[in-house]
């Protein structure tokens, strides 16, 4: 194992002194524009074995040598990379690092004041605006996690307005920290190989227990990855702490600009996904294999190789796009099972396994002795927990992750832009977040659920046993994932031949095929009308999209309380009802039936489940 810091004692993050006019230069909008940057830029020079700790959102553009960030390393280019760096994860660490690029001087042209005789690297950084910050109002636990925390207030310096240099680490502030198990397994994997044979597609499965810093590890190698790719696949296993998507999905995203971020600052629309509606597949095995499955196969089949594109001046491999699988932290029985079954499907070439202690005398690993394969296997130390927030737990990142999916907005998209069944070869994330407005106060769909829905179908432990007539009191206030099905694939419902109006439900219904279905992402189902066939729907989905999803699915997957609440209100009700008359909500202990915790026996096979 390497020496990781400890958190016991704050430790140096920023070595770098801001000067101004030294080292730190406000560009005015003259030489901003001569520069080729934005107004209200700064640019700051970073010499060698200097270090840059930032906390906030901006913008980061390298113009001149190279820096690394999170384990990647970005060289002098005229992308301006967006960097999330909230105190709830590892905030990253700037260093001037090495590049091959020499003609960096020309391609941004510095003011004759600002001097460019440093041997280090130039970078620009500015403020950005997304109102992502804005999410700390909906979810409270992450109030203000882009400023400076009471601690450290007084030693924060301001290089823009939102941006913050921290000088050390506190109990709210830890930096990132790339393991020299973690960097030697990178390395290897962005090699590219030394013969003149064409480059054959790679599959990296990315494997570990839970609070390892598994899923950290799979963002820097899909980072690392684009560096030398111009596009990457990246296959979500993991569906209770999704990178790209809300929990409860199975899905498969194409990535084609780095991610400096926690996963709820860039949630994006998958190129194919399947919902299981739970944080676990423990409720449903069988789908959730078939589903990670199908997944694969439509990589193989459909991504993995593409057109090259000789008319692009970007110098990254364009005909071959990598996959990334970060499988579930669940390690143990049935998890272990479903991981296996997982890497024998990708038949992957690169194996990254993070190797966490022991718990409960229980062998992480090897527990099951996996099939031979070809797969060059590399084992990873476990990231320190001291080096993890320990004010923001799973559940809460899992919260924030749904939050941020129904308050963000999309890249508009056309039905020429988005052909059936899937997306364009392209990245499709989150850009900005409305957060001015609750959930509750916000102008939803009205869709008539008599034209627009042919099925409704319920999944997960006990769903088998609502009947007919309470399937309106269970929608009411759900979250839904929105599938497309193959003409023709499903067979119909039929109701009730009195004409009672009802929902086009039918008891302990199978989901469908995944191989003739896609989930194109999540509804919030706001409120049903019991006098008419009309229900509220509130989606970031676009309406030419949501116009092809006949069928709704409910699954475990509940709306956080957060989700709930009314944080414009300044008496703590909700659109000014008092906060103990509001539906769904109750203060303090539960009473009645149905009150207390559920408790579900998951060693019983059901007939789905066979």
């Amino acid at each position: 194992m390497y020496p990781q810091p400890s958190r016991s004692e704050p430790f140096q993050l920023s070595t770098f002194k801001p000067a101004r006019d030294l080292n730190v230069y406000e560009l005015s909008a003259d030489e901003a524009s001569t520069t080729g940057l934005q107004n209200e830029t700064s640019v700051l020079f970073i010499d060698r074995e200097e270090t840059l700790a930032l906390l906030g959102i901006f913008t980061l553009t390298v113009l001149k040598g190279s820096i690394s960030i999170l384990g990647v390393t970005l060289s002098a280019s005229k992308t301006a990379h967006h960097v999330f760096a909230p105190r709830s994860a590892p905030i990253p660490i700037l260093q001037c690092a090495s590049s091959n690029v020499h003609t960096d001087l020309d391609i941004y042209p510095l003011p004759p004041r600002v001097r460019q005789n440093h041997g280090g690297a130039v970078v620009a950084i500015r403020s950005l605006d997304t109102g992502v910050e804005g999410l700390g109002r909906v979810c409270r636990v992450f109030d203000a996690v882009f400023e400076p925390s009471r601690w450290q207030r007084s030693s924060a310096e301001a290089i823009r307005p939102g941006v913050n240099l921290i000088t050390h680490s506190d109990r709210d502030v830890l930096p990132f920290v790339l393991p020299e198990s973690w960097s030697i397994a990178l390395s290897a994997a962005e090699t590219p190989p030394s013969s003149a044979d064409p480059i054959s597609p790679s599959v990296y499965v990315v494997k570990g227990p839970k609070k390892s810093g598994k899923s950290t590890f799979a963002r820097t190698l899909l980072n690392r990855l684009l560096t030398r790719f111009q596009r990457v696949a990246y296959l979500e296993c993991d569906v209770g702490q999704s990178e790209f998507t809300p929990g409860g999905l199975v899905a498969l995203n194409i990535i084609d600009t780095p991610v400096f971020g926690p996963p709820f600052t860039h949630p994006s629309l998958p190129y194919r996904a399947h919902y299981v509606g739970a944080t676990s597949p423990r409720c449903s095995p069988a789908h959730y294999l078939t589903a990670v499955q199908t997944l694969l196969e439509t990589y193989k089949f459909e991504i993995q190789t593409s057109m090259p594109d000789d008319e692009s001046i970007d110098t990254r491999v364009t005909d071959v796009i990598p996959l990334v699988v970060n499988t579930m932290g669940w390690t143990k029985g049935l998890g272990a099972n479903l991981n296996a079954k997982i890497e024998e499907f990708a038949d992957p070439t690169h194996v990254f396994e993070v190797v966490g202690p022991e718990e409960k005398s229980w062998p992480a690993y090897d527990i099951l002795q996996s099939a031979p394969t070809k797969a060059l296997q590399h084992t990873l130390e476990a990231i320190s927990p001291n080096l993890a927030n320990a004010h923001f737990n799973a559940v809460d990142q899992r919260n924030l992750n749904i939050l941020s999916y129904f308050y963000a907005i999309f890249p508009s998209i056309t039905s020429m832009s988005f052909p059936y069944p899937s997306a364009p070869l392209r990245q499709m994330t989150a850009t900005k977040w409305e957060t001015s407005h609750p959930l509750c106060a916000r102008y939803p769909y009205e869709v008539d659920w008599s034209r627009a829905f042919d099925q409704v179908i319920l999944i997960g432990a006990g769903y088998e046993d609502v009947i007919p007539s309470e399937i309106s009191n269970v929608l009411n206030g759900a979250i839904v994932g929105l599938v497309e099905c193959e003409p023709g694939t499903e067979d119909p419902v039929y109701l009730d031949p009195s004409g009672a109006r009802e929902l086009p439900y039918v008891q302990a219904r199978h989901t469908p095929a995944p191989s003739t279905s896609t989930c194109h992402g999540l509804a919030l189902i706001r409120a049903i009308s019991p006098s008419s066939s009309h229900m509220h729907i509130l989606t970031p989905v676009s309406p030419t999209i949501l116009a092809r999803c006949r069928m709704i699915v409910k699954g475990e997957l509940e709306l956080p309380i957060w989700g709930m609440l009314d944080f414009t209100d300044p008496n703590e009700g909700v659109t000014g009802v008092d906060k103990g008359r509001v539906p769904y909500l109750q203060w303090g202990k539960s009473e009645g039936l149905g009150g207390e915790r559920r408790r579900v026996r998951r060693n019983l096979m059901r007939k789905a489940q066979m």
